[in-house]
């Protein structure tokens, strides 16, 4: 049976538009500029596969850089270490901007960018592993999540014996902190040992410190896959930092 010409006529114009709206929205994603990540509240595994599709995306658009805007008391260490790993390995310029507080795994991940950003008052680091009750972990979990933080702070040419002071109370760094207490910088302290590279206290400052104040930022949102990982129970790990 023979299609009329008003349908066929009616399915050309229909694909020129669907291509049309494909070529503007890669258009858009090439002159996109900053990807912002919210990593606040608790960690979870949710977030994992958030970081893990917006850091992808972030790279096919060309993006200038993406940001994690930090602001957690920590939570799994399961997926920051998870987190950890895709941000060590993505090509994309990473930049933490840590609004608050990074502490316990919010600290691992803002290591494992490649830039520390840090509003005026926040404090970076207490990330000593604790159980999902609170209690002290085995000095095998203590040391793994000290070498992770080491390996992670080496990478980017930070201070390793600062970052495993952030997780091991038997850390002494001299002149920062000695051995029985677990280290937590405030951000003038973090400058100072460079473990941080800036203060700006506003993402808008942030931007303009680096040179982009016009570019276009994306502030990036979960999708519902995402926040149903994050929300069954079963996905939660044995133990927190």
């Amino acid at each position: 049976m023979m299609r009329r010409p008003g349908v066929r006529y009616g399915l050309l114009v229909w694909v020129a538009f669907s291509m049309l709206l494909s070529l503007l929205a890669t258009g858009q994603a090439q002159d996109q500029g900053v990807v912002v990540i919210r990593v606040t509240g608790h960690i979870d595994g949710g977030l994992v596969p958030y970081v893990r599709r917006v850091l992808r995306e972030a790279e096919v658009q060309g993006a200038e850089a993406v940001v994690v805007h930090i602001n957690t008391p920590g939570g799994r260490a399961d997926a920051a270490t998870q987190i950890r790993d895709v941000l060590l390995n993505t090509p994309v310029r990473t930049i933490a901007f840590v609004d608050k507080k990074a502490l316990s795994a919010g600290a691992l991940i803002a290591l494992a960018c490649q830039e520390i950003y840090m509003a005026g008052g926040s404090v970076m680091g207490a990330a000593a592993p604790v159980s999902i009750n609170g209690l002290p972990m085995s000095e095998k979990t203590v040391s793994a999540i000290r070498k992770l933080f080491r390996a992670t702070a080496e990478h980017h040419g930070r201070s390793p014996e600062v970052a495993e002071a952030m997780v091991d109370a038997d850390v002494a760094v001299e002149g920062v902190v000695e051995a029985g207490k677990l280290l937590t910088l405030s951000t003038q302290e973090a400058l100072k040992l460079e473990m941080a590279n800036g203060r700006a206290d506003s993402l808008a400052s942030l931007l303009e410190q680096l040179g982009i104040p016009n570019r276009a930022v994306t502030q990036a949102t979960w999708n519902w896959a995402e926040w149903l990982v994050g929300a069954f129970p079963f996905s939660r790990s044995p133990y927190v930092t």
